[in-house]
């Protein structure tokens, strides 16, 4: 093994060596730093340099050696034709056909192979036919040899088996010599790396190993008192190292990188770039992420599951907020309100169709659902013409979505994504090469272009099916936006190998972590994977492996920190006893960038000033929004009545599959209102026989669930809904007949009174009359009510209350009809007794309730003195965050608007000691 120097080794290359590295990483980096060399030494241009990873190092060799010494060994497949394979394979094995999840289970069989291949693991080992896992192991190796049939079959060569057949051609003489070859980077080689080197060898192929030259000097080892603390010493570590030298070669290296990589990616940006916003930054990351995760691809995906029959709201909710399609912005604020339209009256999945309706809709009906003149027809304010034709395409698309090719599939999705105007959307604009979301784009027609390389390994698909692979494609692409050069690198512990740099520091290296534990491969038994070595295969292997790696970053840098938190989710740690082992000393404290951050600099300003909010002022004109509400959410919480009734903030519905509350509670009162205008008096329902009478609420119920588009393809729910309905309102019914008698003259009443200034519009559900002319006030209610939420400085439940008062004369009763499952009710004040059945109710609980309606005038005049005082306070701008009973109040409402009135912050500034 020759130790590196980077002089002789760029003499080598340009004398025609070749470089092979053991990643990726190391390849970019060399040849970087032979470019340098080059322009140093006064050269303006040469030939590119043969510095290639292992992987393109083999591709290559292999692509050469097709057109001669193994010509004839077929076609190699590439990583999802690989797992098309397996995935037939699977799916034909008779002993897991109703088990596994093919798709699920072949990356994991393609990954053992490679592992049996490239550490030559005798699969005929008895070790195989043994032990409490031998179910795992004789499947792997049926699944093996019907795999091997099958490549052998159709002509296919496993990406492992090509070392061993370029080893085999270079042993014969058949095999071109690559000429000299130097390795660097590699911890270790496998067996069949390490054959095939012994080969070229023999052949006349110089073969050299290059070790990194050390640089080994200061190195000491840091304990942050968490993980979190840890992070903000490295980040200010970097940036005190980068201001003093802002052309050094600055490593920070992360074990479990994929994991850790937001939360470190945060800190940095925190640190180095406060303020910036997400644009370039000073260091690099190596781990990519994947291309399906990234916001424009995850988009396209969004609407290609809306090609279906039925869809998901969440779906459909991020395609209609999405910038990525047409009308995106012309129509941002009708799509928001089609949105929220749509998780008000529809369950989580709906009709696709439903979608292509709503987002036309016209209004061509008044309230009362009364058909208007064609002349006054107009567009309901959701109405999204744009969204409508792509909704159409996708129905279209959806229709003619019949099983094709791969590649087929790949062309359409392609059409169906362009003609809704992905990835530009509205704004048309090209995007530079160095576009986040333009590289993203580019990454996705490579992997339409892998994913109709599937022609080759089966045949015509289902929509479903082609959707999911082709997400699996784009889920194992990884993406790696090009940035610009950094001095600052953040790697992975194997990343870093062979790489050089001025500091380092080492994350995370607690004795939980590092070395990391060890996770066996379920389908080899273990006894052979300790024998051959096979990485992960036993805590002793990670341990020495591990170790190499630390030696190696010891020497990869003369100024190394390797840090450790002291607790991990509450519990105390140790650090790893590689760091125990290599005798560090250590450090106390340690040179870092000691300003404020960005937020705290702010915070601790000298100008900062505390001044009182003031409060948003008269109301000009009417303008609020709302009904009762207005009066409610005012009793309930000043700042609500703001939020809401005057900013119209509004949280969107989250969806259920079933019936929700509010959604029953609607139907039953229009079952109950179209019964009532029927029948109209009470003398007339006694008249009704139970089989007449059964069959009026059944022809109510049916004419009220008619008229609900989002029942019409939920047959088993409205089978349900129908059933309850008609039971409630029987049971409801059969109350009805033990009143005093009445006469029904008002169902759904809009009356527009004025309070305080303030016209609002009310709709009360039924009013009734007593033969006397004495009016009844009733409201339907499915929930759990009380009247006694009726009284008060702030009445939680000022609704009643209000039609009371707008109805002039003050009526003979004010009641609440509960229709529940666990039993019918009349609940409220009447002025009398008999006028509905238990009522007024009995014991010493309720005699306040009872002389509040013996004294229905002076009750109704003392709630107009507080709802006028009420409706006052909304309009003079009384929008203090001051919650009825505090923050039971909040969770009790599931009131969505505390991230906006911040009642935990004014908490806490009012009680900075206390417990919530």
């Amino acid at each position: 093994m020759t130790v590196f120097k980077p002089e002789a080794l760029f003499e080598a290359l340009a004398s025609g060596h070749t470089v092979v590295t053991g990643n990726s990483r190391l390849a970019r980096v060399l040849s970087g730093r032979y470019g340098h060399w080059r322009m140093a030494s006064g050269d303006r241009q040469w030939p590119s340099p043969a510095i290639r990873s292992w992987s393109a190092w083999v591709d290559r060799l292999w692509e050469r050696a097709t057109l001669g010494a193994v010509a004839g060994h077929g076609a190699v497949p590439g990583r999802e034709q690989l797992l098309s394979l397996w995935e037939s394979v699977l799916r034909e094995d008779s002993a897991n056909r109703h088990v596994l999840r093919t798709e699920s289970l072949a990356p994991l069989a393609a990954e053992t192979r490679r592992l049996v291949v490239e550490w030559a693991v005798d699969t005929g080992h008895p070790a195989w036919f043994e032990g409490e896992a031998n179910e795992n192991h004789a499947a792997f190796r049926r699944w093996n040899r019907a795999f091997e049939a099958l490549c052998a079959r159709e002509g296919w060569v496993p990406p492992e088996d090509r070392l061993p057949i370029l080893t085999r051609a270079a042993l014969d003489g058949q095999l071109q010599s690559p000429g000299p070859v130097l390795t660097i980077g590699f911890d270790e080689f496998s067996p069949v790396q390490a054959a095939f080197f012994e080969a070229l060898a023999a052949g006349g192929s110089a073969v050299e190993t290059l070790e990194l030259q050390s640089r080994a000097g200061r190195a000491v080892q840091w304990k942050g008192a968490d993980a979190r603390s840890e992070l903000d010493r490295m980040a200010r570590w970097v940036r005190h190292r980068h201001e003093a030298s802002p052309d050094a070669a600055i490593g920070v290296v992360v074990p479990g990188l994929a994991a850790r990589r937001q939360e470190v990616e945060r800190q940095l940006r925190a640190i180095l770039a406060p303020g910036e916003g997400p644009g370039p930054a000073p260091w690099n990351i190596s781990m990519g992420v994947p291309l399906a995760s990234e916001p424009v691809i995850a988009a396209a995906f969004d609407l290609l599951r809306l090609a279906a029959k039925r869809i998901d709201i969440q779906d459909a909710g991020r395609v209609l907020n999405a910038p990525w399609f047409r009308g995106s912005r012309s129509e941002r604020a009708n799509r928001a309100l089609l949105e929220k339209l749509l998780r008000e009256e529809y369950p989580r999945h709906f009709d696709l169709d439903e979608l292509r309706f709503r987002a036309g809709e016209e209004r061509r009906r008044d309230r009362r659902g009364h058909a208007l003149p064609e002349e006054e027809w107009a567009p309901q304010p959701w109405q999204s013409p744009e969204m409508k034709k792509i909704a159409a395409d996708l129905q279209r698309f959806f229709r003619e979505g019949r099983p094709r090719l791969p590649s087929a599939w790949a062309e359409a999705f392609d059409a169906v994504l362009a003609a809704a105007g992905w990835p530009r959307g509205d704004g048309g604009e090209e995007a530079g090469e160095h576009d986040r979301n333009w590289q993203a784009y580019r990454h996705w027609q490579e992997a339409l272009r892998t994913f109709s390389s599937l022609d080759a390994t089966g045949g015509p698909i289902a929509l479903g099916e082609a959707r999911a692979r082709l997400h699996r494609v784009c889920r194992e692409t990884v993406f790696q936006p090009r940035t610009p050069p950094a001095n600052i690198q953040v790697l992975g512990p194997y990343e870093a190998i062979g790489l050089s740099f001025d500091h380092l520091w080492v994350l995370g290296l607690h004795n939980d972590n590092w070395p990391p534990a060890a996770q066996r491969n379920p389908f080899i038994p273990a006894s052979l994977q300790l024998k051959a070595g096979l990485p992960q295969s036993g805590p002793q292997r990670e341990l020495e492996v591990a170790r190499r790696v630390t030696r190696r970053l010891l020497d990869s840098s003369p100024d190394c920190v390797f840090s450790y938190p002291g607790l991990v989710d509450g519990e105390e740690t140790l650090p790893s006893p590689l760091l125990i082992s290599a005798g560090l000393e250590h450090a106390e404290d340690l040179p870092g960038w000691e300003e404020h951050s960005w937020p705290r600099a702010i915070f601790q300003g000298r100008r900062l000033e505390t001044i009182p909010l003031r409060g948003p002022g008269p109301l000009s004109g009417e303008t609020a929004r709302g009904g009762t509400d207005i009066l409610k959410n005012q009793a309930a919480c000043p700042f609500r009545a703001f939020a809401v009734n005057r900013l119209g903030a509004e949280g969107l519905e989250t969806p259920a599959d079933g019936i929700t509350p509010r959604l029953h509670g609607s139907l039953l009162h229009k079952v109950l209102e179209g019964f009532w205008g029927e029948v109209r008096k009470q003398e007339n329902l006694l008249e009704l026989d139970e089989s007449t009478l059964r069959d009026s609420v059944a022809r109510h119920v049916e004419q009220a669930l008619q008229e609900r588009r989002d029942m019409k393809f939920r047959p088993a729910f409205r089978q349900v809904e129908a059933e309850r309905l008609s039971r409630l309102a029987l049971e409801h019914l059969a109350l009805e007949k033990q009143r005093a008698p009445f006469e029904a003259v008002g169902f759904e009443q809009v009356i527009e009174h004025r309070i305080g200034g303030q016209l609002i519009r009310l709709v009360i559900d039924r009013i009734d009359r007593l033969p006397g002319g004495e009016s009844l006030i009733i409201d339907y209610k499915t929930g759990s009510v009380k009247p006694q939420k009726w009284f008060g400085e702030r009445p939680e439940e000022p609704q009643l209350p209000l039609y009371a008062v707008s109805a002039g004369e003050p009526p003979a009763a004010v009641v609440y009809a509960v229709i529940r499952n666990d039993g019918c009710q009349y609940l409220g004040l009447v002025n009398a007794p008999g006028l509905f059945p238990g009522l007024p109710q009995e014991g010493k609980r309720y005699e306040y309730l009872a002389e509040a309606g013996r004294d229905l005038p002076g009750t109704t005049a003392e709630w107009k003195v507080t709802l006028h005082r009420l409706m006052a306070e909304f309009l003079a701008g009384e929008a203090a965050v001051a919650p009825l009973k505090g923050r039971r109040s909040c969770d009790a409402a599931w009131c969505e608007l505390q991230p906006l009135c911040r009642i935990d912050e004014l908490e806490q500034l009012q009680d900075p000691g206390g417990a919530r």
